[in-house]
């Protein structure tokens, strides 16, 4: 009798072990399509066996066995693949983010437009270019003005577009703190409940999945450590501080940098000590603003003011329409705030930008036919109206150290004066006497202005120095000449941009590519196969009617036996 009561009881047991299994079968297939689901598989093992093994046993054939049972639902995962998906994780937040903040920065040049700096500087160029041949036009002079007040347009349009984005980042860095806190709490809640599920001899498999998931997103923010103790914690640290311990989650914040007071870091607002970020989103987010954006900005600065002080020196160079040495075109450099950038503080001169005689102070004209070897200044206007020919040598060709010897030679009488020695200073000015040849350290007739930086030889023409357009072809070649030119470093920064454009680019396709890789790897682990779920769901029903057989015929054995007492 006993025996037929506990053959009930152990088909009952099987009757509920394939239930289960066909219960975590389902969960499988209901979760085929969440890609944080890990597989789940039901792991039998045979019941205790009867009886155990004792003093008071009958003697028989030995134990009989009770059974089925379900040992554990085990959550399938390869710990190690995991691993390598979270730390891969990290470096495909960083430049996904990175490539982002490059293609907005290629966004705010705009090259090539019809409507950014370079367009501009072509159209400023082209200007001058119509004023050396109508020096003495009035539109070809206003179209001069307005185009240089398109170029400060565009010059300072881009610049309040990179500071508004850099600024826009500091709100990018506050906003993934939060989130960053977010996730953690919500970790550290995950750690109570998975130990409390492990504590009472359960697998909290779909828990750990939701915590995965979480960490995983976490990693893609910036880079993390972690282990798991004996109770199940997930213990997370950053840069070496706690920011998930247990249940208790430590929150991050924006500090100021104690190196760099312009700029916020994030820090561990326990401790209030930095967090040194390495990886993640939000280690592109701060290299774009701090090297990206800044050294952009400052680049761009540093064109700016090449082109005022090149541009402005050259214009003194030139005689205006009333005949007077030319002025600065643009504010100088030296009467510029120090605090404040030299884009956000660049205007024309007034008295360029003065719309009463503006025009007429642009200096159209010139005496020299290359500004780049000597530069002069005439006192006497009226009366000097021959032609020079100024030569500039070195009087030890070795020695790069060496003094120059001007010679000047008046092209009108074929007289020639000099030589007349000079140090090797920058703007180093004497004066000639044209009537007598003398060279002088005051002011003479002309001043002349040597540059000392290399020799050469330029005609002055001081009776065409008015109208003759020489300096403004001079003043268009600063933007578009033979080598090094304002043009030219503009195109280096905009190539460099898009030169790290392109870079990220490619380390995110190779990021894609070797995320994708371990995903799949990971996906034939521990994904559902609906194929592999449908031949488990017919094991599990056939095993499940069989056990419901096997309680049939026990029933009918009670039936008998019932009947013959």
């Amino acid at each position: 009798m006993n025996n037929i009561f506990s053959g009930l009881h152990l088909g009952l047991r099987a009757l509920e072990t394939q239930r289960k299994s066909l219960d975590v079968t389902g969960h499988n297939i209901a979760n085929a399509n969440n890609e944080n689901y890990n597989k789940q598989r039901a792991v039998h093992k045979a019941s205790y066996p009867y009886t155990a093994p004792g003093l008071s046993n009958h003697g028989g054939a030995g134990q009989f066995g009770t059974g089925v049972e379900i040992e554990t639902v085990e959550r399938v995962k390869d710990q190690f693949i995991n691993s390598q998906i979270f730390n891969e994780t990290q470096s495909a937040g960083y430049w996904t983010e990175m490539q982002r903040g490059l293609e907005k920065i290629e966004y705010i040049f705009n090259e090539p437009s019809d409507s950014g700096i370079d367009t501009a500087m072509n159209q400023f160029w082209n200007s001058l270019q119509d004023l050396s041949n109508n020096p003495g036009d009035d539109a070809a002079r206003n179209m001069v003005r307005e185009n240089a007040y398109n170029l400060i347009d565009s010059f300072q349009s881009v610049e309040n577009q990179l500071t508004d984005y850099k600024e826009s980042i500091d709100q990018n860095l506050n906003n993934a703190a939060v989130n960053v806190n977010e996730i953690t709490t919500k970790i550290a809640d995950l750690n109570k409940q998975i130990v409390s599920v492990k504590g009472s001899d359960q697998s909290p498999n779909d828990l750990l999945d939701e915590r995965d998931a979480l960490y995983k997103e976490l990693n893609s923010m910036l880079d993390v450590q972690s282990r798991e103790d004996e109770q199940g914690n997930l213990i997370i640290s950053a840069d070496g501080k706690q920011i998930v311990n247990d249940s208790d989650a430590y929150e991050l914040e924006m500090i100021e940098d104690p190196d760099n007071a312009d700029r916020m870091i994030l820090g561990h607002k326990k401790t209030g000590s930095p967090v040194n970020v390495k990886n993640g989103k939000i280690k592109a987010w701060m290299d774009v603003r701090d090297e990206e954006l800044t050294v952009n900005i400052e680049k761009l600065n540093n064109l700016a003011e090449n082109m005022v002080k090149e541009f402005n020196t050259q214009h003194r160079a030139g005689y205006d329409s009333d005949g007077n040495q030319g002025g600065d075109f643009f504010k100088s450099i030296a009467s510029m705030d120090g605090d404040q950038t030299v884009i956000s503080q660049l205007v024309l001169d007034e008295n360029i930008a003065n719309p009463d005689g503006g025009l007429d102070k642009i200096a159209a004209g010139n005496t020299v036919s290359d500004g780049s070897v000597v530069g002069i200044e005439k006192i006497d206007t009226n009366d000097i109206t021959d032609k020079f020919e100024i030569d500039i040598r070195k009087v030890d060709p070795n020695d790069d150290d060496s003094d120059y010897e001007v010679t000047v030679t008046n092209l009108e009488t074929d007289v020639e004066f000099g030589p007349h020695t000079v140090k090797k200073v920058d703007n180093y000015t004497i004066g000639f006497d044209t009537a007598t040849g003398n060279f002088t350290d005051v002011a003479g007739d002309i001043n002349f202005n040597i540059t000392a930086k290399s020799e050469g030889t330029a005609v002055v023409n001081l009776d065409e120095a008015i109208g003759n357009g020489e300096n403004a072809n001079a003043l268009s070649d600063i933007f578009e000449k033979d080598g090094n030119n304002i043009k030219s470093e503009f195109r280096e920064i905009i190539t460099s941009v898009g030169a790290n454009s392109s870079r990220a680019q490619r380390m995110v396709n190779n990021q894609e590519v070797v995320l994708k890789q371990l995903n799949t790897l990971d996906r034939s682990i521990s994904g559902v196969s609906l194929d592999e779920e449908m031949a488990n769901l017919i094991k599990y029903q056939q095993s499940y009617a069989a056990a419901a057989k096997y309680i049939n015929k026990t029933e009918e054995l009670l039936d008998s036996l019932m009947t013959i007492v």
